[in-house]
């Protein structure tokens, strides 16, 4: 049997639940192991204090006492705790939704963009010499060669 085994026996050993083979087996452990023998002796003196220790209305007056003198530290992590906030930020978020939901009135909705009205405003109908470089990548009908002077001899500024 090994130590990690023994804790749970010991507790119910302390508790009277202990009984049979677990009770011989933890006999024997403790025989030879002095480690859990002293962690028995140890549960043993925590239980007799626990048992002594008054139960009267005083000891609960003394516990309440230091329980409401002792506070917990405040931490960085308690601003982050999303439960606080939310409670806190609930009113600001009603108020939001109250102010955009009665500031905002019916907005008119822009009049539809067909397709040919945005290519006839793309669509360049000078001379080809005044053209900018690019105006030629729209064109139906131009030849590899002039695609290439174009891009190769066109200025970077020209537009």
């Amino acid at each position: 049997m090994s130590c990690d085994d023994v804790g749970p026996l010991l507790l119910r050993r302390l508790d009277g639940r202990l009984e049979g083979s677990d009770w011989h087996r933890l006999e024997s452990h403790l025989q030879q192991c002095a480690d859990c023998r002293e962690q028995l002796e140890t549960q043993q003196e925590v239980a007799a204090a626990l048992a002594s220790r008054p139960s009267s209305g005083a000891s609960t007056a003394f516990v309440n006492r230091v329980m409401a003198a002792v506070e917990p530290d405040r931490s960085w992590l308690d601003v982050l705790n999303w439960r606080a906030w939310t409670f806190r930020l609930a009113p600001v978020a009603a108020a939001l939704t109250l102010v955009a939901a009665l500031g905002f009135g019916p907005t008119e909705a822009a009049e539809p963009l067909e397709f040919v009205d945005l290519v006839a405003e793309w669509v360049v109908e000078d001379d080809a010499e005044t053209l900018p470089p690019f105006a030629l990548f729209w064109e139906d009908e131009v030849a590899e060669e002039t695609l290439l002077e174009a891009v190769l001899t066109a200025s970077p500024d020209a537009q």
